[in-house]
C-alpha cells in the first residue's frame, strides 16, 4: 500500500495549514460552507508547491480561474437547451485545445479548466456562483499558505512533463473532448439523470491525450470514488457532531492533498467524500443517504464509459483508419 500512497512532508505540512479555515468553519456550525472552503483549496493546492514566489502566484490564479470555470459551467446549461449547451462545449473544447498547444502548460491548463465547466453543469447559477467563492477564496488561501516557503531550483524535468500532457494531435483531440463533453452533458441532461453534473465531470477529469492514461484514469477514479462515497455514507451515518465532523474533512483534505503525487488516485476518493458532506450532511433519512451516494457511484462510471468510448475505442479507430490511408497513399 505504501507504493500506492505516498504522503510528501510539503504537501502535507501545505495542506494542514491550508485546511484550517475550512476546520474553523465546520467546528462553529457552517459545515457547508467549509466544506465548501476545502474544496476550493484542491485545484491550486494539488499542483504542488511551486519553485518560484511568481509561479505560486499563478497557480492561485489557476485556482480562481477553475471556480470561475465553474461558474461559466452552469451559466451555459441553465441558460440554453440542453443541445445547444452540448454543442457550445464542443467549440470551447476544440478551441481550447487548439490554443493549448501553443505554450507548454497548455496541457495543464486544459485537464483543469474544461473539467471546471462540466462540473459547473451539475449546479444552479446561484450554488455555481457560491461554489466559485468557494474556489477563488481556498485558492487564495492556498496560494497565501505557500509563498513563505523558501524558493528552490525548478524540477529540470518539468517542460518535459508538460510536454507530455501536450496533445498530439490536437485537431483531433479537440473533437474528442468536445464530443465527450457533449455526450455527457445530453445523457444527463436530455434524459433527466439525477446529478447529471457528475457524468460530465467524471467524463472530463478521465479522459486524456494518450490512451494509456485515459484507461487508467478511468478504471482508478471509478474505484476510488466508490471508496470515498463510502464512506461519507457511514460517516454520515454515524450522524456525528460539528467538531467531530471538522476532523474528519480536515483529515481528507490533509490526504488528498498531502499524497497527491501517489500512484493511486487520492484525488477522487477525496473530492467525492467532500462534496457529499455538503450535500447529505444533517440528513437522517438513511434511504434516501444511501441513494444518492449511488447516483454518485453510477454516474461515475457513466462518465468513466464516455470517456474511455471516445478516449480509447473512438482514438484508436481514427489511428488505424489514419494508419490504413498513410499506407494506401504510400502504395
Amino acid at each position: 500500500m505504501t507504493k500506492l500512497v505516498r504522503f510528501t512532508r510539503e504537501d502535507s505540512i501545505h495542506a494542514a495549514l491550508g485546511v484550517i479555515p475550512a476546520f474553523c468553519l465546520i467546528a462553529f456550525g457552517k459545515i457547508a460552507v467549509g466544506s465548501a472552503f476545502a474544496i476550493g483549496l484542491l485545484p491550486t493546492s494539488l499542483m504542488g508547491i511551486a519553485a518560484s514566489r511568481r509561479l505560486r502566484l499563478i497557480y492561485g490564479l489557476v485556482g480562481c480561474l477553475f471556480g470561475i470555470g465553474v461558474f461559466l459551467g452552469s451559466l451555459i446549461i441553465n441558460r440554453n437547451d440542453t443541445l445547444v449547451a452540448a454543442a457550445l462545449f464542443i467549440v470551447i473544447a476544440f478551441v481550447a485545445t487548439i490554443l493549448a498547444v501553443k505554450r507548454p502548460a497548455g496541457g495543464l491548463l486544459l485537464s483543469l479548466l474544461v473539467p471546471a465547466l462540466g462540473v459547473g453543469t451539475g449546479y444552479a447559477v446561484a450554488k455555481a456562483a457560491g461554489l466559485m467563492l468557494a474556489f477563488v477564496a481556498g485558492s487564495i488561501w492556498s496560494c497565501l499558505v505557500m509563498l513563505p516557503w523558501p524558493e528552490f531550483a525548478p524540477d529540470p524535468n518539468l517542460n518535459a512533463r508538460l510536454m507530455g500532457l501536450q496533445p498530439r494531435h490536437a485537431k483531433k483531440y479537440g473533437l474528442l473532448l468536445g464530443l465527450t463533453a457533449a455526450t455527457a452533458i445530453i445523457v444527463g441532461h436530455q434524459f433527466h439523470v439525477p446529478y447529471p453534473g457528475w457524468i460530465a465531470t467524471a467524463a472530463l477529469l478521465i479522459i486524456r491525450p494518450l490512451q494509456g492514461m485515459t484507461g487508467w484514469r478511468g478504471v482508478g477514479r471509478a474505484a476510488t470514488t466508490i471508496a470515498g462515497t463510502a464512506l461519507v455514507i457511514v460517516v454520515i451515518g454515524l450522524e456525528l457532531g460539528s467538531w467531530a465532523t471538522a476532523v474528519c474533512v480536515s483529515l481528507i483534505t490533509i490526504m488528498t492533498i498531502g499524497a497527491r503525487s501517489s500512484r493511486l488516485y487520492v484525488t477522487p476518493f477525496g473530492t467525492a467524500f467532500l462534496i457529499l458532506t455538503i450535500e447529505l450532511y444533517g440528513s437522517t433519512d438513511a434511504a434516501g443517504i444511501r441513494q444518492v451516494g449511488m447516483y454518485r457511484i453510477v454516474n461515475n462510471v457513466y462518465g468513466a464509459l464516455i470517456a474511455l468510448f471516445y478516449g480509447l475505442l473512438v482514438s484508436w479507430l481514427l489511428e488505424r483508419l489514419s494508419a490504413s490511408r498513410s499506407g494506401n497513399a504510400a502504395t
